[in-house]
């Protein structure tokens, strides 16, 4: 399959934290991270940017309440350090449907989300170690696309 509608730039990294201020404060005293725009995402989490690029996404533990599992995925809380609080790895891309048809082709399963319409298109799937890889896909690419989970509510929605 030819690679010339496909592309691949890292976009950001998720970590899990018990203390979102410490952690925001020293991302931006060692590495010069500053707090930016996000989506709401229902959750409790902050977007630190290096430079103009939202780079870091730290997410607050919160066991009254829990994390989104339904969105991030299923975390494991009993790795305290290291890679156990690195959720996924993202890269921005192009080229959303040679991505899906090449993904179809290896036989990886995947999973397509968007927050709306409006958003990023997103699909995650896991390397052969088991890590979490997102490849993100501009809102003008994607288009009017909807993730299969999107057309089953707004099914259920049109239907009650």
């Amino acid at each position: 399959m030819p690679d010339g509608n496909i592309s691949f730039s890292f976009g950001h990294f998720l970590v899990f934290t018990d203390d979102m201020d410490g952690t925001v404060k020293w991302y931006g005293d060692v590495l010069g991270m500053k707090p930016g725009p996000m989506p709401d995402f229902q959750v409790p989490v902050t977007w630190l940017y290096l430079g103009d690029q939202p780079l870091l996404h730290v997410v607050q533990w919160e066991d009254d309440r829990g994390v989104d599992e339904a969105y991030v995925g299923k975390v494991n809380r009993e790795v305290e350090s290291g890679g156990g609080r690195i959720d996924h790895i993202a890269f921005d891309a192009t080229g959303l449907t040679d991505v899906l048809a090449r993904l179809d082709s290896l036989g990886i399963d995947y999973i397509e989300r968007r927050v709306d319409i409006n958003s990023r298109y997103q699909l995650f799937f896991h390397d052969p170690n088991g890590i979490k890889v997102e490849l993100d896909f501009s809102a003008d690419e994607a288009g009017d696309r909807k993730p299969p989970a999107m057309f089953d509510e707004l099914a259920a929605e049109m239907s009650s």
